[in-house]
């Protein structure tokens, strides 16, 4: 089944609702122009040489060009490609090396670019311009949606290719995800089982890729004013606005915009009665965040779904669970829970020494209440990382020829209520210590923390101006050897969140 049916019984379903809204600028697509539009889209692809199985690199910008492009590959069998720009420049075109592709459907400045790097599209034979044309040949978006006929949506099997997503690199290099139509057909059961989105719902989509999920659950995605390659700068009356003018239900946004919108909220004395659920990802969130977050929605919750781009969602727990059951035993050192697993998903612990593992007949399960590393199965989770063999060695667990269990990377363990808990990454832990675990302890009286490890020994970096009286706060708990301050915290580039603590505890060594 091609993914793109969803989009197709929504266009029936919800005709000419608005499928999309650009907030900054009022411009719309409903929900049978998306699906008649894609359609021609992936027509045109097949009239200008672009085929099944063709790999196309997609660089267009957040809004209604790229979700409609990424809809049309998925009817016509073409497998987009999507890199995070911001990684940098050296890692994105080691990223193209890697992935070759085909096809280049992008802006003019991504044009540009492949014309200025030739040795690394060494395959590219197609293009497509989302603007003004760099080149001669190749149609722009009006050529090729104004081609004859539309296409349905090809028939495919389940574990055929639908796209391949770069991973941002924030915690190791960049990895090429292979997800199928069967992974993507998953995840929109489970967000409509797991979070009780429904089709007719409002979504303000704080973070843009979540649209094309809105699409395929008949939910109108309303993408507020914001940089997408700078949510740190994401002005909060902006995300107020959108959530106050289409009377949303639904935000979804990261944690880097959520602690700048709930104190400028709280103190405008704001409250948003429409919104019934309010989602964080991106990296792990304070209870008194959540705590300050469920005081604006009222009617609603705030979600904190846990997952990665090999598997999403994995698991999910509501603000009143974390805020009334969870968040003294995360402030005690407990770790991040974050709650039971998702609609389809299993979770065992293995031993976090493990090495790749050749079948799941080999790993070394832990029971409840241990640490170790967290795996995940189930219809969501991708196969491999295509063209990297060695990495998917290293994340995956052959089950059979279909499934396998993927490897988090992260650390925690099941609580006897069979909530999972998170204690950070497996790579930066420091000796027996890990992140969350460690810093939930400092963050509500300190602000926020990273624990590194200097010369294998535990540190607290605390971002913010010196402090001596948090110092001395810290070091009274015996769990740090030393306490020291960084002005700004350096973070990943697509949700401005995760903490980079590899590049901190480098900061860190030069002053020991």
């Amino acid at each position: 089944m091609n993914v793109a049916h969803h989009l197709e019984r929504a266009a029936k379903e919800r005709g000419d609702a608005p499928a999309v809204v650009m907030a900054k600028t009022g411009e719309q697509i409903s929900f049978f122009d998306l699906d008649w539009k894609s359609g021609a889209m992936a027509r045109g692809f097949a009239l200008h040489a672009i085929t099944p199985g063709d790999r196309a690199l997609v660089m267009v910008r957040p809004g209604i060009d790229l979700i409609l492009t990424v809809w049309a590959c998925f009817k016509s069998g073409v497998i987009p490609v999507l890199i995070d720009p911001g990684m940098g420049l050296g890692n994105f075109l080691a990223c193209v090396q890697r992935i070759q592709p085909a096809a280049l459907i992008g802006v003019p400045e991504a044009h540009l670019l492949s014309y200025l790097t030739p040795w690394a599209w060494p395959h590219l034979q197609n293009r497509v311009y989302a603007g003004w044309k760099v080149g001669l040949y190749g149609p722009n978006f009006p050529e090729l949606i104004g081609s004859p006929g539309v296409e349905k949506p090809r028939k495919v099997y389940f574990d055929e290719p639908a796209a391949i997503l770069f991973t941002s690199g924030s915690t190791g290099p960049a990895k090429a995800v292979q997800y199928t139509h069967g992974n993507f057909d998953a995840q929109v059961t489970a967000l409509r089982e797991t979070y009780g989105y429904r089709s007719g719902q409002v979504d303000v989509a704080a973070f843009p890729p979540f649209s094309l999920f809105d699409a395929a659950l008949g939910i109108t995605s309303v993408i507020p004013d914001l940089d997408a390659s700078n949510m740190a700068a994401t002005r909060p009356e902006k995300i107020a606005e959108a959530i106050t003018r289409y009377e949303a239900q639904n935000v979804f946004g990261s944690p880097v915009i959520w602690r700048t919108f709930a104190p400028w909220a709280e103190a405008q004395g704001l409250r948003f009665p429409s919104v019934q659920r309010l989602m964080i990802a991106g990296a792990s969130v304070a209870p008194s965040l959540i705590a300050t977050l469920r005081e604006l929605v009222p009617n609603g919750d705030v979600g904190t779904p846990y997952g990665a781009t090999e598997a999403l969602p994995v698991a999910t727990v509501w603000g009143k669970d974390l805020v009334e059951r969870f968040g003294p035993a995360s402030e005690a050192g407990a770790g991040t829970c974050v709650g039971k697993p998702a609609f389809g998903i299993e979770v065992k612990l293995l031993d976090v020494e493990s090495g790749p593992l050749a079948h799941e007949s080999e790993a070394a399960w832990l029971p409840p209440g241990q640490i170790g590393e967290i795996c995940v199965r189930g219809p969501v989770v991708t196969q491999l990382y295509v063209g990297d063999g060695d990495a998917t060695e290293a994340a995956k667990i052959p089950i059979d020829d279909e499934h396998v269990w993927h490897r988090m990377g992260d650390a925690g363990y099941l609580d006897p209520e069979g909530n999972l808990w998170l204690c950070g990454r497996k790579a930066e832990r420091v000796g027996e210590l890990y992140p969350d675990c460690v810093e939930g302890r400092f963050n509500p009286t300190c602000g926020r923390t990273a624990l590194v490890g200097v010369g294998g020994r535990p540190w607290l970096v605390i971002e913010g101006a010196p402090d001596p009286a948090k110092v001395e706060r810290v070091m009274a708990s015996g769990i740090v050897d030393r306490v020291v301050f960084h002005p700004k915290f350096p973070v990943d580039k697509r949700h401005n969140s995760k903490i980079h603590r590899r590049t901190l505890a480098a900061w860190a060594e030069g002053r020991k």
